[in-house]
Parts: structure tokens; sequence; C-alpha cells
């Protein structure tokens, strides 16, 4: 069969670029079979002329979309979702006779809906496709013998078989397929990220209320060998000349000595490549920081998102706030660039919780103003998701219209602190170019403030 991957648009316009990971690898499971062609869509401002040229010229039989991303986050109203309808449009305007297969992580938490919305699409899967996109090809008039497809019954019907895919083995995946989703279009895409992902392994064992990564990876987790990993690593510093991957698990030191194993092949093979990834804090140790250190790591991503003991205890991250000091200390002292992201104005705060969350921000500008390495602290409100459990305590309480349709941007941020994010974000803001401006102004013996205090 002729098939053409999509990379559906997934980052607002001049946002940062990721390399399409999950298509690319589908794309190395297929192509022993089938002619595959790939494209996505974010790497041109404009893309659809493109994308019909190839729809005209390849003439592909499946079209395979990856709707990876509902919207951008961060308190961003921007939703995906029209484009998505546009591309599907497209498709079936300029491939009519192609069956499309709607998938990806945003699709999963929302299959039904957006199957609906997208009218045009034939078929769904949910979960990893990995397994399950092959099989659908060769059944396509039997999708109900295969765990987690969605299907077209009638004019306005939608059925689903049972279950939701999840590779078990994930050694035995191809290294993704990087002549038709090349790496090297992506390396001057970014300023701050890194755009090249590595998985290291798939689910998550945690039970934050807020989040959905056990839904679309289990529980359960599924950990590649470390000399997989670093194999993939080295191929692309070798052959595609990739300085800089982000490791994209939910949490990288999660196990920790998974990650130790990893870093200590990278250093065994003296592969000079950087890497970043988010650490869950009470994981982290002084060896630890030091063997991240030398393997390469660049910047380190501390996900909290509680400040307070109430909201830590609501969000159920199983953290307190000394542990939270205890990494930003060791993560200050590295001298490595170092990204916390915190959630604000949660359901049942308090002033005492708000002069924690106050409190513990103000110390870690403190701990960081020597070393001069916090790189950003993200404020953002809660976003509200389908089948998180805190979002079903929102609804029940009344915090949120029932009716409400969470496919669109739908953040908790109700009065009398729903300008709570802009003071703070304000605060953040207003601290790092202090401490920035305090250590490179010329002091008046002629030397800057950094020299003077090191002296």
């Amino acid at each position: 069969m002729r098939i053409l991957l999509v990379q559906a648009i997934s980052t607002p316009d001049g946002g940062e670029t990721v390399f399409p990971l999950g298509l690319a690898r589908l794309a190395a499971v297929l192509c022993a079979r089938h002619e595959v062609k790939g494209v996505d869509l974010n790497l041109d401002p404009f893309p659809w002329p493109g994308l019909v040229s190839l729809l005209e010229s390849f003439r592909p039989q499946v079209v395979g979309i990856s709707f990876r991303n509902l919207d951008p986050l961060a308190g961003n109203l921007i939703s995906f979702v029209p484009h998505l309808k546009t591309l599907t449009g497209l498709v079936k305007r300029y491939a009519p006779s192609a069956t499309m297969v709607l998938g990806g992580s945003a699709f999963t938490l929302f299959a039904r809906r957006l199957m609906a919305e997208a009218s045009e699409v034939d078929f769904g899967v949910t979960g990893e496709a990995e397994e399950v996109f092959p099989m659908l090809l060769d059944n396509l008039a039997t999708p109900w013998t295969i765990p987690g497809i969605l299907w077209r019954a009638g004019e306005d019907s939608v059925d689903v078989s049972p279950g939701i895919s999840h590779c078990q083995h994930l050694d035995f995946l191809p290294f993704p397929d990087w002549e038709i989703f090349e790496p090297r279009l992506y390396q001057e895409q970014n300023r701050y990220v890194a755009s090249m992902g590595v998985e290291t392994k798939r689910g998550c064992p945690n039970s934050c209320s807020y989040c959905l990564y056990p839904v679309l990876q289990g529980h359960c987790l599924r950990l590649r060998s470390p000399a997989r990993v670093v194999d993939e690593l080295e191929m692309l510093h070798q052959n595609y000349g990739i300085s800089a991957v982000h490791f994209t698990d939910a949490v990288v030191n999660q196990p920790a000595e998974h990650l130790r194993t990893i870093c200590r092949e990278i250093l065994r093979r003296r592969l000079e490549i950087g890497w970043t990834g988010f650490f869950r804090e009470d994981a982290l140790t002084h060896r630890d920081v030091d063997l991240y250190q030398k393997s390469g790591l660049l910047t380190w991503y501390f996900s909290a998102d509680g400040a307070s003991d109430y909201t830590l205890r609501l969000l159920g991250k199983d953290l307190t706030r000394d542990q939270i000091l205890r990494a930003a200390q060791l993560a200050a002292a590295s001298g490595i660039i170092t990204v916390y992201h915190f959630l604000v104005n949660l359901p049942g705060e308090t002033q005492d919780s708000l002069d924690q969350t106050r409190a513990l921000l103000d110390h870690l500008f403190d701990l960081h103003a020597a070393p001069g390495n916090l790189g950003a602290v993200v404020i953002s409100n809660l976003r509200l998701y389908p089948g998180a459990p805190l979002t079903a305590e929102i609804l029940k309480n009344g915090g949120v219209d029932p009716g409400q349709d969470l496919l669109y941007p739908t953040y908790f941020n109700p009065p009398p602190w729903d300008g709570l994010r802009h003071e703070l974000t304000a605060f953040c803001l207003s601290r790092g170019v202090a401490s920035f401006l305090e250590k490179t102004r010329p002091c008046a013996e002629g030397r800057d403030t950094h020299a003077h205090h090191l002296a």
C-alpha cells in the first residue's frame, strides 16, 4: 500500500517545533511492507499547498494522521482542532479514495468526539499504534477484532473495540525512520528546547490527580534497555549531527537506576551528546547530579506543579516542599540551567497556601542567585481534561459549568485570585531581570558585580 503519514499542526505560530517521534517510529514499522512517505505540517508556516501537492503526486491509499496536542497549554486559548478539521477536509477533497486513520495522544483523550468533529476520518487508533496500525491495514473489513480501534458503523454512528494498545516489548521496535522524517530539518528550529526526542521508557506509575499520562501510557513502566537507548543516541549524533536530545519520558529519573545505567553507558562510549528531561525531585541525590552532569545533562526540568503543602496534596504529587527545595539546592549548585513549573489558583486554595507558594518561589530565586542558572519559572493555571480525578471533582462541586466543552482550552481560574498567575509571573520576571542586571552591571571600580562577588 501507499501510505502517507501526516503530523498534524501541534505548534503555535513561532513556537518550538519537536521531531514527530511517534510517526517516525510508526514509519519504520510500516516501511518493510508498504511504500511510506511522511510530512510534518509544523515545518511550514503555511503547509496546505505542499500537502495538496503531495496528495496529488503520491496518491496515497491510506493517510495516517497523528494529532498529538489539543492546544499549547500555559494558559493559551489557541486550539489545534480547527487545523485538524482543515487537514481532514483537504485529504478528503484531494485524495477522496484514500482511507483516513486518525491517532495520537490528543485523539486518544477525545476519540469519539474527534471522530464526530472530523467526519471525513474512517478509523481511529487509541493508544500506541506500532502494533495495531499494521493489523488494521490487514483487517479494514473487520476492525472490531483489534483493540482500541474506532470505526464508522453508520452515517452518524461510531463504534469502538474494547481496550487500548500498549506495546509491551519496546526493544523489539525499530529505531525511528530518520529518512522519511529527517532530523536535520529540525536542528535549527528551536531556541530553547531540544527538538529531537528519545524514549527511555513508556508508562507512568504516579497518581497525580490532574494528569492523564497513565491513561495514555498505562501505570506500568515499560523500560527500553539502556544499551538500546544509547545506540539510538549514538546514531543520531554520528549520522545526523544531533548534539542535544530531550528524553520524552513522563519522569526521566524513575526508576533512578535505569537513568543511571543509561548515563554510565553514555560515558563508557565517550558519547558527546547533551540531554534534558523532566525529573522527580524526591529521587535526586548528590551522586546522581554528578553522574548526570558528566554524561551531558543540559537542563533540569522540574514539574512539582504544587508549591504549598495543600496544593501538593491536592494534586496527588506525593512530594513535600522540603523535597522540592532540596532538589533545587542540588540543581542550583550544579550550575546547570534549571526550569520549574507550577500551577496556581487551584481549588480550595487559601491565603496560607498562596503565602507558601510565594515563599517557595522567593526561595528558588535565592538559591539560584549566586550561580545564575535559573532558566525560567513557568506559572500556569490548571487545564481541565475529562477523565482526570481532579477535573471530575471540580465539575461535581460546580467549579466549572458541567456543560463546558473541555475539548477546547478550559482552565480552572476563578476569582478572587484569577489574576494570580499574572501577578506571580510578573514577580518571577522581575526577580530574574534584577538578578541578571546585578550580575552584569559594571561596578564603580570598573569591574562587574559578579567578579566583585567572586573576588
